[in-house]
């Protein structure tokens, strides 16, 4: 009797060829079912999920926000999220986060109008959704969600401002239009008698006999212009001087004057030197300070 247990189950030489031509029929008919209805895809694998992040504390509030059109604000609903970094030592953290999102929401918003809340709102969400780090309160903000509205009254307001923008604007362009066409009229034509009688020529259908009498009038319109602009420069030069005068402390006025009159002596007019003094509000009995020669 054979000692030996695995000889009486083991597989014989026909059996094991038995097998093989099996698994290769196998395998040829699996070969055959994918060319002609294609391999079927392997099975995927699940892959383990990262546990879900710890939620965050987080406040909500609605503020009002000021616009670039006094009286007429934004109305914010915010959502805002806060952790602390370390250790904190105020009492009620999530004021800070409130505090913080809402001083930055207005300083965004300080330049837009009601008009445009969808358009702030992208803006706000983009430039606040970053998570923020408060170093001095050792806790990091974040806005996650925002709301932005306007209330009717507002609305109106606004669109009345623009309106009178709209005009104040296109008056401001055709008041530069006319003072252009006035400069031009008054430093290009009326000043050269030549060129004011050819735009008076133009201007009355070429009227030939008339033009030679309105040549002279014209001429001496050009020499009182002149006149009127050299007299309008004296005046303003010296209408500036009086206001800088004016201005000066009692110290640098006196100096600025004793300076004036040295310039006025040196240039031949010690008449006029001698009459600053009683520009200086009272103080001619001031004695005057010394001077270089």
């Amino acid at each position: 009797m054979p000692t030996d247990p695995w000889s009486e189950v083991k597989p014989s030489v026909r059996g094991k060829m038995g097998g093989w031509w099996q698994r290769f029929v196998r395998r040829r008919q699996q070969a055959e079912h994918d060319w002609i209805y294609g391999k079927q895809p392997d099975a995927t694998v699940q892959l383990r999920q990262p546990p879900p992040a710890p939620k965050r504390p987080t406040v909500v509030f609605t503020a009002v926000l000021p616009s670039s059109v006094p009286h007429a604000e934004f109305t914010a609903t915010c959502t805002v999220a806060w952790e602390p970094i370390g250790e904190t030592t105020h009492a009620k953290p999530e004021s800070i986060a409130r505090s913080d999102i809402e001083r930055r929401a207005a300083a965004l918003l300080a330049k837009g109008l009601v008009t445009h809340c969808e358009q702030l709102q992208h803006k706000l969400e983009a430039e606040l959704g970053y998570v923020t780090k408060l170093e001095d309160a050792r806790i990091a903000v974040q806005l996650v969600e925002i709301e932005l509205t306007c209330s009717d009254e507002a609305r109106a307001a606004t669109e009345l401002f623009q309106e009178l923008q709209r005009r104040r604007l296109v008056r401001g362009w055709d008041r530069d239009l006319k003072l252009d066409e006035l400069r031009h009229l008054k430093d290009d034509i009326l000043s050269d008698p030549a060129m004011a009688t050819v735009w008076w020529l133009q201007n009355n259908d070429n009227q030939v006999d008339q033009a030679v009498e309105m040549s002279a009038k014209l001429r001496k319109l050009a020499q009182i212009m002149t006149e009127n602009d050299e007299r309008s420069t004296t005046d303003t030069v010296a209408s500036l001087v009086d206001r800088f005068v004016d201005r000066l402390p009692d110290g640098a006025r006196w100096r600025l004057l004793s300076n004036l009159a040295d310039v006025f002596s040196h240039y031949g007019s010690p008449d006029l030197a001698s009459e600053l003094p009683q520009l200086d509000g009272g103080s001619r009995d001031r004695p005057r300070p010394a001077h270089s020669e």
